[in-house]
């Protein structure tokens, strides 16, 4: 299953859904990872890596890493690229989590 396909199965669920983009090489992603595993049990996260999967990216209109969506079903609640804060992202999960 491809990452195109991945989104559009979680998209069928109730569930947030965290779509990061990210690159290999941007230092953003050393401190994403780390993060994003505090919020694996309540938001089903995909990751999706700008360099091999550019049509996802574009569909999305990121065109920078790291790229954060915040989706429930095809509704986007949240968009954002560039750096964000810990304590920024866990507002944003806890305000659209119910």
């Amino acid at each position: 299953m491809d990452i195109a396909e991945k989104i559009e199965d979680a998209k069928q669920s109730d569930a947030l859904l965290l779509i990061v983009f990210y690159t290999d090489w941007s230092p953003h992603y050393e401190w994403i990872e780390p993060l994003l595993h505090e919020f694996e049990t309540p938001v089903n996260i995909i990751r999706v890596n700008m360099e091999g999967d550019k049509k996802v990216a574009d569909a999305y209109n990121i065109e920078t890493a790291p790229g954060f969506v915040l989706q429930r079903k095809d509704r986007i609640l949240w968009k954002k690229t560039g750096e964000v804060f810990p304590g920024e992202l866990k507002d944003v999960i806890e305000m659209f989590k119910n």
